[in-house]
């Protein structure tokens, strides 16, 4: 398992190529030193593409992996002297939705944790009386939609889901970010709080 203060570096590094298949182990070496010696870390991915790493901290870091597809890794510290490893892959086409995944030091996926599901109504803010029909209006052009992005801090253990506008037609678009906002959760060591960034 991974013992507190252990590297989000190495993890990378060593990561099984079935996770990641487009690059090799030897491009996720490179970039890495790239990074740290301030160069531009960006490799040229088995499909001949390029994948560019954008951030790298002791904890947290994130890929480009194409134009449309970044993955961010995270490292959550638990109340055990363990931490979990996190991959969100995320694909905008244009709306955006994250796939999160929880694992092991041994690479083994944790089917048992999840980031808690919200209702569509919970992405919106609430409304003074005189726009509640228009709010009303917001939701329910949301209400088909199932696309959330999910987004890690890079210096903290929060992740922020924000459900996709982007697929909606220009009037129930402009309706519905009028009033949607960003769900916040805080991985405490054993579960995830909701909380407000206000």
């Amino acid at each position: 398992m991974i013992v507190h203060g252990e590297d989000i570096k190495d993890v990378f590094t060593t990561m099984p190529d079935s996770l990641l298949p487009l690059l090799t182990e030897k491009n996720r070496h490179d970039m890495v030193d790239f990074y740290q010696n301030k160069m531009e870390a960006k490799v040229r991915n088995r499909l001949n593409d390029y994948v560019r790493l954008d951030t790298l901290t002791d904890s947290y870091l994130r890929l480009t992996l194409s134009r449309v597809s970044s993955l961010e890794m995270k490292l959550l510290e638990t109340t055990d002297s363990v931490s979990i490893i996190c991959l969100v892959r995320t694909l905008s086409a244009p709306a955006s939705d994250s796939q999160v995944e929880f694992y092991n030091r041994d690479w083994q996926r944790l089917h048992w944790l999840a980031l808690p599901v919200a209702k569509t109504q919970e992405y919106f803010a609430a409304a003074p009386d005189s726009v509640s029909r228009d709010l009303e209006l917001a939701q329910r052009s949301l209400d088909d939609l199932r696309l959330v992005s999910v987004t890690v801090a890079p210096d903290q253990p929060v992740f922020t889901l924000q459900v996709a506008t982007d697929e909606l037609e220009r009037d129930a678009k402009k309706l519905a970010r009028r009033y949607v906002r960003a769900l916040r959760y805080r991985w405490t060591g054993s579960d995830f709080e909701r909380f407000s960034a206000e």
